[in-house]
């Protein structure tokens, strides 16, 4: 074995290095195909931003009404920015944000009319279909496409927003589907209060029996028991039938102040929402966002082009460079 081949056995030979020009310059040198990748991605996005219609929103902001008379009986829209403990309909920031999105309140709208004085239904025009063509299952995809909700967690206000190319449209939406929110809404209320209302005459009713046969005792004892010693039998009876009257007074009275409160509720006209920033006379279209989606195109074009150049082979290592005086030859 001669010099040479001892010589390189014994010297290990260095990990070639990865550069930062080894990365950039497949970039440089296939610069055509960069460039033709980059440009066919913006004009992919250019084609996404100019080509649809330009969408306007009708935007409104909604907050629940307080109903102090309803707060005893099943909690009131009071309770929007807290927690409420007692049973029944609770009226907080998601739950009408449920409520504006609910199937029924979207399908009465999308059935209802487009405008006045026309056969035209809001899907038809949402879809741009006729009715014969639209499936029921398209009624609530196509509305809950334009349409969205937003929930202020610090101050409980829902953002409500309408978004289609017609803003005449956008906005008839908007205030059809807080309509009938409010009208489905005050539908619950409504029975809720029938139901405690009937169920809170039983306990009234329950009550006064009560109350008038704790007095019908009292009166046959004081009937019997004109004169009595304060420590005798007698006393400890009559103690015995105040303290039973007294608890049926109690009550009664407590059962005809959740009876009246549920009659109160069932004739009220509480709406389910206040409006605090209306829907502006003039809408706004809605951001293109057109500089950021050509930069994410820019970005995606470097990435397909590096992804072409890495398949022909273009990012290679470098040679590995042997030690000085030491042959390659055998």
């Amino acid at each position: 074995m001669r010099n040479s081949d001892i010589s390189l056995a014994r010297i290990p030979l260095a990990d070639p290095e990865v550069r930062l020009d080894a990365l950039y310059a497949p970039f440089l040198r296939r610069w055509r195909l960069v460039a033709t990748c980059v440009a066919c991605a913006w004009a992919a996005a250019l084609a996404l931003i100019l080509i649809p219609d330009r969408e306007y929103s009708a935007q409104l902001v909604v907050s629940a009404v307080p109903n102090a008379n309803g707060a005893s009986l099943a909690g009131g829209l009071s309770t929007l920015l807290g927690s409420a403990t007692l049973g029944g309909v609770q009226s907080t920031p998601y739950f009408i944000t449920r409520l504006l999105l609910l199937r029924g309140v979207l399908r009465e709208v999308a059935l209802s009319p487009a405008a006045t004085g026309t056969k035209q239904t809001v899907i038809e025009r949402v879809l741009d279909e006729p009715m014969a063509k639209i499936e029921p299952e398209d009624l609530d995809r196509g509305m809950r496409e334009i349409v969205g909700t937003e929930v202020d967690k610090q101050t409980g206000l829902v953002t409500f927003s309408v978004t289609h190319p017609d803003s005449g449209l956008a906005r008839h939406v908007a205030e059809r589907v807080l309509g009938a929110a409010s009208r489905t809404f005050a539908e619950v209320l409504h029975a809720q209060a029938r139901d405690q209302r009937a169920s809170g005459q039983a306990q009234v009713d329950s009550a006064r029996r009560q109350l008038r046969a704790a007095e019908a005792r009292l009166q046959a004892f004081q009937t019997t028991h004109r004169i009595y010693q304060p420590y005798s039998p007698a006393a400890t009876e009559r103690q015995r039938i105040d303290r039973e009257l007294q608890t049926a007074q109690t009550v009664y009275t407590d059962a005809v102040s959740d009876h009246q409160n549920a009659v109160a509720r069932e004739l009220s006209e509480t709406p389910a929402v206040v409006i605090v920033d209306p829907i502006p006379p003039v809408l706004t279209p809605v951001p293109r966002q057109a500089v950021l989606k050509l930069i994410l195109a820019g970005v995606l074009g470097l990435l397909v082009a590096g992804l072409v150049l890495a398949a022909r082979g273009e990012f290679k290592a470098p040679p590995v460079r042997m030690p000085i005086g030491v042959s390659s030859a055998a």
